[in-house]
C-alpha cells in the first residue's frame, strides 16, 4: 500500500501540474494567440503558441517548442513529427505541450516524444544510444481512430489514451514516410497516464506498452500482430483493472528485459497470467 500511494499520488501531483500548465496556456490568451488556428500542410511548425492545430502534411516540431491551446487533430493522410530533443545543460529541444486533446483520424500518423535508448530523438548526435529526450504534454486524452501509427514516448497525458481500429494490416511490409522509417506500428513508453489507456481491434507489425505508469484501467482487447513478439506489456503499474481478451498473440513480457506488470485492481482474461503480473 505505501508503493501504491507513493506512485499514484505522484501520479496525480503530475496530471495536476499539466492540468495547471494547460489552464495558463489559455489564460495567457492576449499574448499567446498571435498564431490563431494552424494548419500545417508539410514541413517544419514554426514556434509558438496556437490556439488548433491541425496536420495535413509530413509536419515535424523541431524548430522550437510548440505550444496549443486547446486541441492537435492529425488528419487522414497527415503525420505529425515530435522528435527532436534536448538536454537539461543544453537547451535545444522543440516540445509540444497541448492543454486540449490529440486526435489522431484514418491513417494518420503521431510520433510524439523521444528518448535515450527506446526512441532516440532524430537531432541527437549519438544515434545509438542518446542522451537527448523531450518534454511533452497532453493536458487532455489522445484519442486514435484507425490510424496508421501512433508512438508515444516520455509523455505526460492528463486524462486518457485510446486507439481502436488501425494500425495498416497484421505485416510488417509497410514502410513510414521520411524522416521515420520502418514499418507502421503502436507503441507507449514511459508515460504517465492520468485515465484508462484502452487499445482494442489494432492489426499491425507490432504493438506494446512498456513502464507506463497508469492511473486508471487497461483495457487490451482483439489486437493482432505480425510480429510473434507483439502485445508487448511489461514494467507497467496499473491502478485499476487489466482486461485482455482476444488479441493474438497473447499479451507477453516477450524481449522487452521488463518486469512483471504492477496490477492493483484485477487482472481478467488473457491477462490473467502469473507469467505478466503480480
Amino acid at each position: 500500500m505505501i508503493e501504491y500511494r507513493r506512485l499514484f499520488g505522484f501520479i496525480a501531483l503530475t496530471v495536476a501540474v499539466v492540468v495547471l500548465v494547460g489552464a495558463s496556456a489559455g489564460a495567457s490568451a492576449g499574448d499567446a494567440s498571435e498564431g490563431g488556428d494552424k494548419t500545417c500542410t508539410g514541413g517544419s511548425i514554426a514556434p509558438g503558441t496556437y490556439s488548433n492545430l491541425k496536420i495535413t502534411g509530413v509536419c515535424t516540431v523541431d524548430a522550437g517548442s510548440v505550444k496549443v491551446e486547446h486541441n492537435v487533430t492529425v488528419l487522414s493522410g497527415g503525420v505529425l513529427v515530435a522528435l527532436y530533443g534536448g538536454t537539461d545543460k543544453m537547451h535545444v529541444g522543440s516540445n509540444l505541450n497541448v492543454a486540449g486533446n490529440v486526435f489522431v483520424r484514418t491513417n494518420g500518423i503521431l510520433f510524439l516524444g523521444c528518448e535515450p535508448v527506446n526512441q532516440i530523438c532524430l537531432n541527437d548526435p549519438d544515434q545509438k544510444v542518446g542522451s537527448y529526450f523531450t518534454r511533452d504534454a497532453v493536458g487532455g486524452s489522445i484519442i486514435a481512430k484507425d490510424a496508421l501509427a501512433v508512438v508515444v514516448h516520455l509523455v505526460v497525458v492528463g486524462k486518457e489514451v485510446s486507439m481502436n481500429g488501425g494500425g495498416g494490416g497484421v505485416n510488417c511490409s509497410g514502410s513510414l514516410p521520411p524522416p521515420l522509417s520502418g514499418p507502421p506500428y503502436g507503441d507507449f513508453e514511459d508515460m504517465i497516464i492520468g485515465g484508462s489507456l484502452t487499445i482494442t481491434e489494432w492489426q499491425s507489425c507490432w504493438l506494446g506498452f512498456v513502464r507506463d505508469a497508469i492511473a486508471n484501467k487497461v483495457t487490451l482487447n482483439n489486437n493482432v500482430t505480425a510480429d510473434p513478439d507483439g502485445n508487448e506489456m511489461a514494467t507497467n503499474s496499473i491502478r485499476g483493472d487489466l482486461k485482455c481478451a482476444g488479441n493474438n498473440p497473447r499479451p507477453q513480457i516477450g524481449d522487452s528485459a521488463g518486469s512483471l506488470n504492477n496490477v492493483f485492481g484485477r487482472a481478467r482474461g488473457q491477462c490473467a497470467n502469473p507469467k505478466l503480473v503480480r
